[in-house]
């Protein structure tokens, strides 16, 4: 999976896997993970007008509610963890986050595989609107967000169309525009394109 240097949402995306043992699986959630919360914050930079500062701050606070997340899962267990982190969110949605399913349903498992996507992302949602609400967003602007992330995140999917890494580096454009700094994208070594066919 290509990470960007600049972005801390690799440790939210290993938050958003936890309690999953399959290495495949765990690479495949955190990939997802990883890409939506950027999705997010691009959403939030889009529709509240974010500067860098905005984003770096709301990507801190969703990392903190990830933490937050895991340490109720230890102490409380996966099911209690998450009907808290739920209930910390329901108000702000008028729907479940679903997300986009790509070409998934004409894969091998695509169904399998769409779940436990659509479960890490709808994690890392929760997550970003807790952030959001903690900065003041109102409850509609928060609303939107969600709805642009979904758009962001079926755009990185079309991106993938040609080509894994051409994905990887239109989203790391945007996020050195986003946060303002330097971003690279590496390939981890000896793993599969997860969203397209190929590199």
């Amino acid at each position: 999976m290509p990470y960007f240097h600049a972005g801390a949402a690799q440790q939210m995306a290993r938050r958003a896997g936890l309690g999953n043992a399959k290495k495949e699986t765990m690479l495949n959630r955190e990939a997802v993970a990883a890409v939506v919360s950027y999705c997010f914050v691009a959403a939030a930079h889009d529709i509240l007008n974010y500067t860098a500062k905005d984003a770096t701050d709301l990507t801190v606070g969703m990392n903190a509610r990830a933490e937050t997340y895991e340490m109720a899962r230890r102490n409380v267990g996966v099911k209690r963890a998450r009907e808290w982190l739920a209930g910390q969110t329901a108000r702000l949605l008028d729907d479940d986050f679903i997300l986009p399913a790509g070409d998934l349903l004409k894969r091998k498992n695509g169904q399998m595989i769409l779940a436990e996507r659509r479960d890490a992302a709808y994690m890392v949602v929760q997550f970003g609107i807790g952030a959001l609400n903690a900065m003041k967003a109102a409850p509609d602007q928060i609303r939107a967000v969600v709805a642009e992330t979904r758009n962001n995140y079926a755009q990185f999917l079309e991106w993938a169309e040609d080509g894994e890494w051409v994905a990887y580096e239109r989203l790391r454009r945007v996020v050195a525009d986003i946060y303002e700094v330097d971003a690279t994208v590496e390939q981890v070594s000896g793993e599969k394109p997860i969203f397209g066919k190929e590199f």
